[in-house]
């Protein structure tokens, strides 16, 4: 067991009941977290319509969610179970964790960027959409992806605390949401216009059933990225905000902690999101648990 002088250095600022806590709530979150993002590369894998460049954007996602629920997360119930063990280990799988939670994030908001202007030009556009927008483009977009996010891990671990690193955070942050917003403000007066449109068709009654049709998908795909963005944003911006700004060295390390994790919660939340509002993602994950319960038996 480690000494008085050494447990506090090897423990998080939480309390005896706060780890308690913290340890069942991190341990819930790894659990419920990594089931729904496995469950969801899953569905998209094994379900032919779903494999799009859409259905693939969000698989992207949820492997980056899936770095938070499996890695991070057992990181951070490692590090609360520290003063257990004989031997303090701390400092390595803290920055492990910091780093790829960073590594994830940034890749989550990149490609939520990504899938925002993807739907926009889907809903402004579908024919050219169709010609344009490929599965083997959106692969090299994600490609792009995960090269763009080794930015800021890059530099927390060669420039720590550096004003180039806060400074490629906070224009990062800005580009990526200016052009969600943007995208979103174009989707918003499109999706208006075709609905006014259809509205106004009475002669052949089953073209406007059918355009009806494909602007309630895409106004249901919108809504739902749109909702996963807003979640997203509410869950990081606390924790963002704190990281981006000078902090003396007598911060309230409790309260920063929290914040991470209001963050990392993110992850676990994401897949959930889509299974309940998007029918064809819940009659797919149905049909992988019923192959899964069938196999078994």
């Amino acid at each position: 067991m480690a000494t008085s002088d050494e447990e506090s250095l090897c423990k998080l600022p939480l309390g005896f009941a706060g780890e308690i806590v913290t340890t069942v709530l991190y341990t819930s979150l790894t659990i419920v977290g990594s089931l729904g993002n496995i469950f969801m590369i899953l569905a998209i894998h094994r379900t032919p319509t779903l494999r799009n460049v859409c259905g693939i954007l969000i698989a992207n996602v949820a492997v980056s969610d899936l770095m938070v629920t499996a890695v991070v997360m057992p990181l951070i119930v490692y590090i609360l179970i520290q003063g257990f063990f004989d031997k303090c280990i701390i400092h390595a799988p803290n920055f492990a964790a910091w780093v790829i939670a960073l590594f994830s994030a940034s890749s989550s908001l990149l490609t939520l960027t990504t899938l925002s202007v993807d739907r926009c030009f889907a809903i402004c556009h579908p024919m050219k959409h169709k010609t344009i927008v490929t599965v083997s483009k959106a692969k090299i977009a994600i490609a792009m992806t995960w090269i763009k996010s080794l930015t800021l891990p890059l530099l927390e671990t060669f420039y720590t605390g550096s004003a180039l690193a806060k400074f490629l955070q906070v224009i990062g942050l800005a580009c990526s949401y200016s052009i969600i917003i943007v995208s979103g403000i174009f989707t918003i007066r499109n999706v208006r216009a075709n609905s006014r449109q259809i509205r106004s068709l009475h002669q052949d009654q089953g073209t406007s059933r059918l355009a009806a049709d494909l602007s309630q998908r895409n106004k249901q795909v919108a809504k739902t990225i749109a909702l996963v963005v807003v979640v997203f944003t509410l869950c990081w911006i606390p924790f963002a905000y704190l990281t981006g700004i000078e902090i003396s060295e007598d911060r309230n390390d409790r309260i920063y902690f929290w914040f991470a994790t209001v963050g990392l919660a993110n992850s676990t939340v994401n897949p959930w999101i889509y299974f309940c509002r998007q029918p064809n993602y819940r009659k797919a994950l149905k049909s992988l648990l019923r192959c899964k319960r069938g196999a078994s038996n």
